[in-house]
């Protein structure tokens, strides 16, 4: 019996160890090569991202009136980030990373978790970026080392949000509700004398649209609004670098002025082979925060328009089923006997803050907006690809801020250099 009984259990065993060899070959973990490695189990799926950006940023910066003129030269880790992202399941997916950039503490970038209820459509809660299309294209992948004035002022970054997104393969719908940034913190208002806390919120909604979308020929057409209340938080500022992240000074900028506003944008690019063109232009009504400056509810301007060409043959890797732009594919990189990719830029920036200066009430609020004038800037770029992962940069910049103030007009010459490695 005792014999019997443990053949039995062993046969059993056995089968039992069969069934589960051929579900686990079934469901056997694969890896890939993704800048860094990638497992998938079924509809399971994992990987390590990160990147790292080091920089170098030389201004000769040319003041007008009293002001002093000066030079800088720093070394810089514009971004030093480590993160994770994967799926559960075809219907939930997640991204979380975060970093340090420009010496400063850790803070969040990407944080999100995704549903995904059908392939076309998607509801993601986290900190989210909703609209702009190099806003919407991530550093990694943007054409220059940064994002001008445009993305200063017009976009907003990483936010707390809840976005809908609905997508073909040639278009784009997306929607917005945001409070602010992860990294800020509470507003908090409840010991006060007037207890009681409001956080920003805004509501963005974005349109795109793939008219031509073929290997050769690609044309990119969007459309974007907003409108945003500062809650009980600070008023809005609407200020810009000289297409730099470096440096904490703001040569133009209206001021905190803005209780809400409302802006409408547009975007463009078209692609044929190795030559693009990419521009967009945003216009915002802005309703002003009495209290802290009198005056009209101004209206603002900016833009920027660039070309790229690559004389290696390769292309911008255009995404319109996203509405944004990715990681190119270098035809010939070194990793494969080759000589790696270039990529040719030239860009003009413009920012017109001039209907935000305030010339009619105090001289206290007119101090405040003395830098709101105008920024011209002219970028020549520079890329070079060892392989998709890395990326060699240098920039330089021309830039003329022309400001309402008496003796606040600034010249700035800038020369920029990054090494850049990601997976």
């Amino acid at each position: 019996m005792t014999i019997k009984t443990s053949l039995c259990a062993g046969a059993a065993f056995g089968v039992l160890a069969l069934a589960l060899a051929g579900g686990a070959q079934a469901q056997d973990t694969t890896v890939a090569w993704k800048g860094a490695p990638q497992w998938t189990n079924d509809d399971v799926q994992f990987k390590v991202r990160g990147r790292v950006l080091l920089d170098y940023v030389y201004q000769d910066v040319d003041r007008a009136g009293a002001l002093a003129d000066y030079k800088t030269s720093n070394t810089r880790g514009r971004q030093v980030f480590l993160g994770v992202e994967g799926k559960l399941n075809n219907y939930f997916a997640y991204k979380v990373e975060g970093g340090s950039w420009n010496g400063a503490a850790w803070a969040w970038d990407d944080v999100v978790i995704e549903f995904k209820p059908t392939d076309m459509t998607s509801l993601m809660v986290g900190n989210i970026k909703a609209a702009g299309l190099e806003n919407m294209t991530s550093t990694r992948f943007i054409s220059f080392m940064d994002r001008g004035p445009y993305g200063d002022i017009a976009t907003d970054s990483y936010l707390m949000s809840v976005v809908a997104k609905a997508n073909g393969l040639n278009w784009t719908v997306t929607g917005q509700l945001a409070g602010d940034s992860l990294n800020s913190a509470d507003v908090d208002n409840t010991a006060g004398a007037n207890p009681g806390s409001k956080e920003r919120v805004g509501v963005t909604g974005r349109v795109t649209f793939a008219p031509i979308n073929n290997d050769i020929d690609k044309a990119h057409l969007g459309l974007w609004a907003r409108s945003r209340n500062h809650g009980d938080e600070a008023a809005f500022v609407y200020r810009g670098r000289t297409n730099t992240n470096y440096g904490n000074t703001r040569y133009y900028s209206t001021g905190a002025i803005g209780d809400t506003d409302q802006t409408i944008a547009f975007e463009g690019a078209y692609q044929h082979g190795p030559f693009s063109v990419q521009g967009e232009y945003a216009s915002m009504k802005i309703d002003r925060l009495k209290t802290v400056q009198p005056g009209g509810d101004p209206t603002i301007q900016t833009g920027y328009a660039f070309v790229s060409f690559w004389p290696t043959g390769e292309q911008r890797a255009y995404d319109a089923a996203k509405g944004e732009f990715g990681r190119p594919k270098i035809l010939n990189p070194i990793t494969a006997g080759g000589w790696g990719g270039v990529e040719l830029l030239a860009r003009y920036d413009y920012a017109d803050l001039t209907d935000a200066y305030d010339t009619a009430t105090t001289a206290a609020g007119r101090t405040l907006s003395q830098d709101a004038g105008k920024y011209k800037g002219v970028t020549l770029g520079a890329n070079y690809y060892p392989t998709a992962y890395v990326r060699l940069q240098a920039n330089y910049t021309n830039a003329d801020i022309d400001n309402p103030g008496p003796g606040r007009d600034v010249e700035v010459q800038q020369f920029q250099v990054r090494a850049q490695l990601d997976f």
